[in-house]
């Protein structure tokens, strides 16, 4: 019995460790992301769609045919999307998650075409989004 108790008093801080880990990761909710407070010279929202199946879709404006669209994973507290290169770029960007939503990481990040993103964009979820994802 002693030695029981002693095995499992070793394997406790790993097992402690292993949940405190897991817990750190910022979870990502799916919606259609709109993108704040910034001065932009083309029309229309920049919206980013997260969709529960890892996939997502960009749209910077309506002036441009440009549809980004690809597959996103998620490191800690930051959302990688990465557009598929089949018919996009390839371009990969980087987004803090935080409770109001998603800031833009512009260092790493490929940025975008037609609405270029200074670090800490900030897109908020419409709330009312989810419900169609």
């Amino acid at each position: 019995m002693r030695r029981k108790i002693m095995i499992f008093l070793a394997c406790l801080p790993m097992i402690l460790l292993a949940a405190c880990q897991k817990s750190s990761e910022a979870s990502l909710k799916p919606g259609i992301y709109t993108l704040q407070d910034a001065e932009r010279d083309v029309p229309g929202d920049f919206t980013i769609s997260i969709y529960e199946d890892g996939t997502f879709q960009c749209y910077e404006t309506p002036i441009s045919s440009y549809l980004g669209v690809g597959h996103y994973s998620i490191e800690d507290d930051v959302v990688i999307l990465k557009e598929d290169e089949a018919g996009c770029t390839g371009d990969i960007n980087y987004y803090k998650i935080s409770d109001d939503g998603l800031h833009f990481i512009w260092d790493g990040s490929a940025n975008y075409h037609f609405v270029p993103l200074e670090d800490g964009a900030w897109f908020r979820m419409d709330e009312n989004s989810t419900e169609k994802m």
